[in-house]
């Protein structure tokens, strides 16, 4: 039956009483259509069933969320900026088509709505909770305290100024003298959700800047939590002391539980998983269960439940498996589906239509009005007051302030939640979501500005191994780790590499690990630990092979081995950043593919191949790819005797530029061992293209000449140096060359000549499916050649 009824308190705040308004819905609700084909006279008939307009309304948010940030990223608007001005945009007056939006998003299919998203919001919250690493966080640095803490106390002691002192004789209802200590909290509050998602999607998570406002956020957010409980405990305790102490013991109740009894089951579940596989699926489903239940066990505490799923959360083992699991699970449905509706619906509910000069007459919105101005100000100085102490240069401490002192999706639903209470009125409500909009909207344009974590790596000084000085300076070498199966390449690489007691090798050996469930990276460095091989260590088997292979070469090879957890969207920071600090001159990059001993693929992980694109285009230093077939593994480091039982067979192909320079400089400082044998091929164009370049020889013609001069004096003469010529006209005939001598070689050192144009590899890069190897590099590695031999694939240090 029909049933009307007054909606007031959906409809509007009961502060606004003129904006009542009344609607008719059905009781009992109608949830399911009859289909398609039973009223085809009515044109609304599925407004009335409230599954098809749920769906209705999801695929059209959904659409709508993806054309809007389509559309608005290109003018440098964040996610959360276009999810609120989508939100903004359906609220608003549609005139003519006020009636059409009332009916599709109605007040019963609002309520809907929220749930949904409110539900979504409970399990954002225990995520964000599940990824802090608690054990790290109480360890936090000097600087984290220094900026974090003024960050949320300075905002309150000024808010508390500003209220008693401008004003103390405002009159205020019961529930607006309830609401405000509240409010004020949100004004000055620092959101560690809010933080982690901006530096997240300006790719500064692993940077010294984004590593320092993620901790600082997150002791800003956990100590103004407990500020803004206790001020509510105490007003409560004010009002009825036995009900105030009963939530109080419920709330302490709610962390011992979390501490003592759902995190050691936790690390059951954790214990219970074999190494390398996933969590059980029944366990998963009942930590999601707990982590809902746990908004009922909050409400109980007299705070609000959404507090219930964040204690949770923190209760969650960071990382593998547990915290990674749950993370593959539920991140994309909660991050890219409930969190983008439910920042819409927050700012749909905002009508520009009725906002008018009167009012912003009401005493509290005022208040609130110049708390908020206050607060924002006042957080913003304490950061760049703060981080100047803290020794930061000006432009970095500004670059932290404004990311800790960042609004966004949490404090946009705290202010939903207050309205939801009648704790503010409209006017206050449209205020805070465009001061949220705007802090939201210049945040992210001016840190772009004021910070670019890749400029450190413009290189001003030559970082390279052909200007090293090969009788006197050491190798500096940066090589990368993905898996344990990169371990045996990389030893067989260094092998050749030919460490001597006057030219010593040091090796930094960087095991990277993606980010699996955890906000804040990790950086941890093996050699500074007490014990290398404790509980957290997460390459036990990489440090023991490297150990081993310093201490067989005591005295020519220095190794330290450092591992980094972290997104694999920015993990060449990690890379580029290290080979900065280490001052490297060479980065070596393990290949995205990797090949069984049949020489069938064996695995194409695409996020590597992404990384070393990167590192290539923004590394301190020279990069070399290597691409390992298996036929180095013969030969081995051992101690220098008079008989040589095993030796390696090594080719460059030079054919010009400082790439090539680079392969044929590494080259000869493996030719000092009498070990390995080597063979330059030089590919020169034909005597016609030569002749008629003679009159314009560029510089880099002349520097290869000399390079290649040099070669000859001080390495042919011996029996195991072999240098050759060969004359191509096109890329067919040196495809046709390479084919014929590559299974005669162990390892096959080229130049990535990225961009370089010459007659020996024309038309080479008509098929040319792996760019990172450049066009010689690419035709060795292809499957037309199937050889044996493993590739280096060099290419210079890139002044910037």
């Amino acid at each position: 039956m029909k049933l009307k009824q007054n909606l007031t308190k959906s409809l509007v705040p009961r502060s606004e009483p003129n904006l009542r308004g009344t609607t008719c819905i059905d009781f009992p609700f109608h949830v399911n259509s009859r289909g398609l084909w039973v009223k085809l006279n009515d044109p609304h008939w599925w407004l009335n069933n409230s599954l098809p307009l749920l769906e209705l309304q999801l695929i059209l948010f959904c659409f709508a969320l993806v054309f809007a940030h389509h559309f608005l990223k290109r003018f440098g608007f964040s996610k959360i900026s276009s999810q609120i001005l989508l939100g903004l945009a359906i609220g608003c007056s549609w005139n003519q088509w006020d009636d059409a939006k009332s009916k599709l998003f109605g007040v019963g299919s609002q309520n809907v709505l929220v749930l949904l998203t409110d539900f979504g919001y409970a399990l954002y919250l225990f995520l964000s909770a599940a990824k802090i690493d608690v054990t790290r966080s109480i360890k936090t640095g000097k600087n984290s305290l220094l900026i974090g803490i003024p960050a949320v106390m300075a905002p309150l002691l000024i808010e508390g100024f500003v209220r008693n002192g401008l004003y103390g004789d405002t009159h205020l209802t019961r529930k607006q003298k309830a609401a405000l200590p509240i409010l004020m909290g949100f004004h000055g509050m620092t959101s560690f959700p809010v933080v982690a998602s901006l530096v997240s999607e300006l790719q500064i998570v692993n940077s010294e800047l984004g590593r320092l406002s993620l901790s600082s956020a997150l002791v800003s957010d956990i100590f103004g939590v407990l500020i803004m409980i206790a001020v509510g405990q105490a007003n409560r305790f004010n009002n009825n002391p036995s009900k105030a102490s009963a939530e109080l013991s419920c709330l302490l109740l709610l962390f011992l539980l979390a501490v003592f009894v759902f995190r050691p089951a936790m690390r059951w579940i954790i214990k219970q998983t074999p190494e390398g596989a996933p969590v059980n699926s029944s366990y998963i489903q009942l930590v999601v269960f707990l982590a809902l239940l746990s908004t009922v066990l909050a409400s109980f505490t007299g705070q609000s439940p959404i507090i219930g799923p964040f204690i949770f959360g923190l209760a969650v083992p960071d990382g593998a498996p547990l915290a990674s699991t749950l993370v593959d699970k539920l991140e994309t449905l909660v991050s890219d589906m409930f969190m983008p509706i439910l920042i819409t619906t927050c700012a749909l509910r905002v009508d520009f239509s009725k906002i008018s000069a009167a009012t912003f007459h009401n005493g509290f919105t005022k208040m609130n009005i110049s708390l908020i101005c206050a607060a924002v100000g006042i957080k913003f100085v304490t950061g760049v007051v703060s981080s100047k102490y803290c020794k930061f240069p000006f432009k970095d401490a500004l670059t932290i302030s404004l990311i800790v002192g960042c609004k966004g999706s949490v404090e946009l639903v705290s202010y939903r939640i207050v309205r939801d209470y009648d704790g503010i009125d409209n006017g206050l409500y449209v205020t805070c979501t465009v001061c949220i909009l705007i802090i939201a909207t210049l945040v992210p344009a001016a840190v772009r500005c004021l910070y670019d974590p890749s400029r450190r790596y413009a290189g001003f000084q030559n970082r390279n191994i052909m200007h090293l000085n090969p009788s006197s300076d050491q190798l500096r070498l940066l090589a990368c780790i993905h898996r344990n199966e990169n371990i045996t390449a990389i030893l067989h690489l260094l092998n050749v590499s030919c460490p001597t007691l006057v030219s010593p090798l040091t090796v930094h050996i960087f095991h990277l690990i993606e980010l699996p469930g955890r906000t804040a990276p990790i950086f941890i460095s093996h050699k500074q630990q007490d014990d290398p091989l404790n509980n957290h260590s997460y390459s036990g088997q990489i440090i023991n092979s490297f150990d081993r292979f310093e201490r067989d070469n005591e005295g020519t090879v220095y190794v330290e081995c450092f591992t980094a957890v972290s997104p694999c969207t920015v993990m060449h920071d990690e890379v580029c950043t290290l080979a900065l600090d280490k001052i490297a001159s060479l980065i070596i990059l393990p290949f995205h593919i990797t090949w069984t001993v049949d020489g069938f693929i064996d695995q194409d992980d695409q996020k590597i191949r992404k990384l070393n694109y990167n590192v290539l285009e923004k590394a301190p230093c020279s990069v070399g790819i290597f691409v390992d077939r298996g036929n180095l593994g013969r030969f081995r480091a051992m101690v220098w005797s008079s008989e040589m039982i095993c030796s390696c067979s090594v080719c460059v192909i030079f054919v010009g530029g400082k790439d090539d320079r680079e392969a044929i400089s590494y080259a000869k400082r493996m030719v000092s061992d009498s070990r390995v044998r080597l063979t330059v091929l030089r590919l020169r164009a034909p005597m016609e293209d030569q002749n008629g370049s003679k009159s314009r020889q560029t510089w880099e013609d002349r520097v290869d000449g000399e390079v290649v001069k040099d070669f000859k004096s001080k390495c042919l003469g011996d029996e195991r140096v072999v240098y050759l010529e060969n004359v191509c006209r096109d890329g067919q005939e040196t495809a046709f060359i390479l084919r014929k001598i590559a299974d005669r070689f162990d390892l096959i050192i080229v130049g990535r000549r990225n961009g370089l144009q010459s007659p020996q590899t024309a038309g080479l890069d008509e098929w040319n499916e792996f760019p990172e190897l450049g066009l010689l590099g690419d035709l060795i590695a292809s499957t037309d050649i199937n050889t044996r031999a493993s590739l280096l694939v060099m290419q210079q240090q890139q002044i910037r």
